[in-house]
């Protein structure tokens, strides 16, 4: 990943009515970087990943691709976009080579790189040996891999995905992170819009989270999460000594909240690491029969519900 910047907004607005769907979004997003695109239903994910596809007119502001202004060049913009819906729908009634050779087409791509592109395309999608299959049979897993085929075809360096993983069993989802790591690994750059936030954890660079239209926050994955301003988290796991614990905790000016759970006791701590094992030995000293004792890395679910809900514990 570089620091050039392939993708930028600039105060991007967009009104339905009375409704605000997206207010005055500011985001820039480095080549190569993926992007968790994430908020509660409504939050306007959709309507942002459309202005910023030239798919949908801004109220106000406007958005660059790759240097092109989306309101100026709204066609050649189209050529740097793959761009996903999250109802991304396909011609049941055709074959996969089929399919890809209409939007081969319509790309107007000539006989040859029209047989390149979608040999490539498939390979990258693992469904080269389906090319002759009717599509009305595949998986829901492979249609979503088909849909992503298809944004491949024209070779943009930016995809815009939008629920990806919406309606896939385990193993579907997992597929599909595989493929993302491989297309960012290929150079690619890609903003995910997502409910499913523990899934964007091994992918993921940078996060943008929306709420009501508003950007709260969004940057490099480790610079969104320690501005969620919580400290540190710590997991420990003791045998027993459950109101021995608690009443230390609670005693601990450096504590600021502590939670039981089945995986042991989660506690956010403001201190440093010196007073990570300050706190370490006064359990010790009390007694407490500690089984594990480390910091977590706060995931993206935790800093989305840490800017979201600021009195969560």
């Amino acid at each position: 990943m570089t620091d050039e910047i392939l993708l930028e907004t600039f105060n991007l607005h967009r009104e339905y009515g009375d409704t605000v769907a997206v207010r005055d979004v500011s985001l820039s997003v480095p080549r190569g970087a993926v992007v968790a695109l994430v908020g509660p239903n409504g939050a306007g994910k959709t309507t942002l990943l459309k202005m910023i596809a030239a798919l949908l007119e801004p109220t106000e502001g406007t958005a660059r691709v790759c240097g092109l202004d989306i309101r100026e060049y709204p066609r050649q913009v189209h050529s740097k976009v793959g761009f996903l819906p999250d109802f991304y729908g396909l011609y049941d009634e055709l074959k996969v080579q089929e399919y890809l050779e209409y939007f081969g087409r319509a790309y107007r791509l000539g006989p040859r790189e029209r047989e390149e592109v979608i040999d490539g395309a498939l390979t990258q999608v693992d469904l080269a040996e389906k090319r002759d299959i009717l599509i009305e049979t595949l998986s829901r897993g492979m249609r979503q891999r088909l849909a992503i085929a298809r944004t491949l075809i024209h070779n943009p360096p930016v995809l815009l995905l939008d629920e990806p993983a919406a309606g896939l069993d385990p193993e579907g989802r997992h597929e599909l992170q595989f493929l993302f790591r491989r297309l960012a690994q290929a150079g690619k750059t890609l903003i995910v819009s997502s409910h499913i936030l523990s899934e964007l954890e091994d992918y993921c660079s940078h996060i943008a989270i929306l709420d009501k239209g508003v950007l709260v926050a969004s940057g490099p994955a480790e610079q969104v999460r320690q501005s969620s301003g919580k400290g540190r988290q710590i997991r420990i796991r003791t045998a027993g000594n459950a109101q021995e614990l608690e009443a230390i905790l609670r005693a601990a000016d450096l504590v600021q909240r502590f939670s039981r759970e089945e995986e042991g006791w989660l506690v956010s701590f403001s201190g440093d690491e010196e007073d990570m094992a300050i706190l370490l030995k006064q359990m010790v000293s009390g007694g407490i029969q500690v089984t594990f004792f480390g910091e977590e890395k706060r995931t993206i679910q935790d800093t989305y519900l840490a800017l979201l809900r600021p009195n969560r514990p």
